[in-house]
């Protein structure tokens, strides 16, 4: 058995065997997904392949991805997209957590599972701009990471901050 909290990323279960915490697997993918996970050789993200903290995702013209992870959240990677899962933490006994991603550039949909039914718990940044998700379903559309659009689809809050400020949509539909 190895320590609960490893690195400064990601709890783990007992029975994990890597020095970096899974955080989830690979549900669907198209084409060939790359996952470079911290310390190991590169992957192509088949269903059933685990996803680690600070794993690095990207995708080609031709390939998506879909994770899920350990508290039910899922993350939808479409093509041409760079993504780093940055931080998961989760206590399923208090169904609390954190889960922090850094986007590159790309379009993805985030369905919120457990750790997004807390305010402040599931971030995305992209460049200057953090992006804070309140259980629900956002569209993150940084194919062009100077210009993001979100798209609210269902849920309590969606927030974007950047150096100009904080801007709130409640309404499920906001972008």
């Amino acid at each position: 058995s190895i320590p609960l909290l490893l690195a400064s990323t990601a709890m783990v279960a007992p029975f994990a065997t890597t020095a970096f915490a899974k955080v989830g697997v690979t549900s669907t993918a198209v084409g060939g997904p790359i996952g470079v996970p911290p310390q190991q050789p590169k992957q192509v993200l088949t269903v059933g392949v685990d996803v680690f903290a600070d794993e690095r995702i990207t995708t080609g013209p031709n390939d998506q991805a879909h994770l899920l992870f350990l508290d039910g959240s899922a993350l939808t990677i479409g093509p041409n997209s760079e993504i780093i899962l940055d931080k998961f933490v989760y206590d399923p006994d208090k169904e609390t957590g954190t889960l922090a991603l850094t986007v590159g550039k790309g379009i993805f949909r985030l369905v919120g599972g457990k750790i997004t039914k807390n305010d402040g718990a599931a971030t995305v940044r992209v460049g200057s701009a953090t992006i804070g998700i309140r259980g629900g379903i956002v569209i993150i559309d940084a194919q062009n990471p100077q210009s993001v659009d979100n798209y609210f689809m269902f849920g309590e809050k969606l927030s974007v901050s950047t150096p100009l400020g904080t801007e709130i949509a409640l309404r499920p539909g906001s972008a």
